[in-house]
């Protein structure tokens, strides 16, 4: 066997030779592992097979595997450790590998009872699937006669249950040494936490006392040498919270003197804020009661433009309807001019039968005196047809002068007429002009009253927004005189602080 030179988990090269030499594993121990390795690939692995599933079973053993996954990793691993032994090399990496089983086992925290349990059960795996298959390869009448008779047959040879046991042996010597380095690790492991923890916590002391000063305001304390070394990240974190408490409270009283200082201005800013917008208020509050007032007048005066603008409606449809009468008016004196006119040419023609009437009665009357006694009768009617010419030529003569009497009242009315329909024309586009002036002037107060109510509402909100600004500076003003006294307050706990 090869002298390893093992120097790994505290197990030195002259400690691993005195196990080795204990427990009889040379040279002739190596070789029967090496010929064993071959046969027992199967025996491995239906030993795990078999371990793993009652690692499954055993809730205190399962809760160290995440999974499956994790568990067939773990065999593998497990399976090329124990080829590592089955090699009979038991030199520096075999000695790492055992050392490192050993710390994770205490890092996870496996007791060494279930180690010893499982490595226990394994074995015993291995031990009856080796000598299973040892018997298995006898005869069938020797397997029968161990069976019937519980131990070798007669013909069975004494050197083959000396080279088992042998192989057995050699097998529990290396198993035994793989468990006691795996767990001289383990406790080399346990023994060197306790004592970090034993410094730890004689440091935990030093810094928990140094901690106590720091919080009754001593930033000056500092750590002796030994508790730097005994606990080196814990010295450093107080370090840092030292020095940082130190900024903070060198920060806390910078800023508590310019918090008091700001504090101050603002007080002072919102004091004049204040009274700026009480002025603000009172000037808002007037112009609200200005705007509702000429709301009203707008109000009073289109309800006045409105009354006007359905006078004007009525106007301009009684001069429309003037207008029209007018028109009918004129529309008759045409008539009645062309009748008087039909009457003078009537008259004419009368006039002009008179005439002829006459000098037909006065022919007639010269017959009638020609005639003598016989044409006397005749004399009288013509005298008669002469006097009534004469009427009807004076009946015409009258008539003809009223109807010209006619004409030029009529002539005269048609020209009232005219002039009627003018200056109705006149008075009607007056009417309208100041029908659309009204109209217009309806829409502008309309404008107008709307634009003062929109006044007033947007007036009414900054009245309100003034009043909520008022009160937020006042809550300002109190939250400021609450920081200052906040900020006194600081500086006298901060004050408190050594800091060097």
């Amino acid at each position: 066997m090869k002298n390893p030179d093992a120097g790994a988990g505290g197990a030195s090269p002259r400690s691993i030779a005195d196990r080795l030499a204990f427990l009889r594993i040379g040279n002739r121990e190596s070789r029967i592992l090496s010929d064993m390795r071959s046969g027992l690939g199967d025996v491995l692995q239906a030993s795990l097979d078999d371990f793993y599933d009652r690692v499954k079973q055993t809730p205190e053993l399962a809760r160290f595997f995440q999974g499956d996954h994790q568990m067939d990793v773990a065999r593998s691993h497990q399976l090329a450790h124990w080829n590592t032994i089955l090699s009979g090399r038991f030199g520096p990496d075999y000695v790492q590998a055992v050392t490192r089983i050993g710390g994770t086992h205490a890092v996870i925290g496996l007791e060494p009872r279930w180690y010893l349990a499982g490595y226990a059960v394994l074995l015993d795996g291995i031990v009856r699937r080796m000598i299973d298959a040892e018997f298995s390869r006898r005869p069938r009448g020797q397997a029968a006669f161990s069976r019937l008779f519980g131990r070798p047959s007669p013909a069975a040879e004494p050197q083959d249950a000396a080279l088992l046991g042998e192989k057995i042996g050699t097998l529990i010597r290396v198993a035994m040494l793989d468990m006691d380095l795996a767990l001289s690790t383990y406790l080399l492991r346990l023994e060197e936490t306790n004592r970090k923890a034993e410094r730890e916590q004689a440091a935990l002391g030093e810094i928990a006392r140094a901690l106590e000063q720091v919080a009754g305001g001593d930033l000056s304390t500092t750590l002796d040498r030994t508790v730097m070394e005994k606990s080196p990240l814990l010295a450093s974190v107080f370090a840092r919270l030292k020095d940082g408490l130190g900024g903070i409270a060198s920060e806390i009283r910078r800023a508590s003197a310019l918090v008091r200082e700001s504090a101050a201005s603002i007080s002072k800013d919102s004091a004049r804020i204040l009274s700026q917008s009480d002025a603000q208020v009172g000037s808002i509050r007037r112009i609200t009661g200005a705007t509702a007032a000429l709301e009203e007048s707008l109000s009073d005066v289109a309800e006045q433009t409105e009354a006007a603008g359905v006078a004007v409606r009525t106007c301009v449809a009684a001069a429309a309807l003037g207008d029209g009468n007018i028109r009918r008016v004129r529309e008759t004196m045409t008539d009645i001019r062309q009748a008087g006119e039909t009457i003078s040419e009537l008259v004419g023609t009368i006039q002009d039968i008179a005439v002829q009437t006459n000098l037909l009665a006065l022919n007639a009357n010269v017959e009638a005196s020609r005639a003598g006694s016989a044409g006397r009768g005749f004399a009288v009617v013509a005298t008669a047809i002469r006097e009534l010419s004469a009427k009807t030529t004076e009946a015409a003569r009258q008539i003809a002068a009223s109807a010209r009497q006619s004409e030029t009242v009529i002539r005269n009315g048609d020209r009232a007429v005219s002039q009627m329909t003018d200056a109705l024309r006149e008075i009607g586009t007056s009417i309208t002009v100041v029908r659309d002036a009204v109209a217009r002037i309806n829409t502008e107060i309309g404008n107008q009253e709307n634009s003062v109510r929109s006044t007033h509402r947007e007036a009414a909100e900054l009245r309100d927004i003034s009043e909520k600004t008022s009160a937020m500076t006042r809550h300002a003003s109190d939250d400021c005189t609450a920081l200052t006294q906040r900020s006194d307050k600081m500086m006298e706990l901060v004050s408190n602080f050594r800091l060097t």
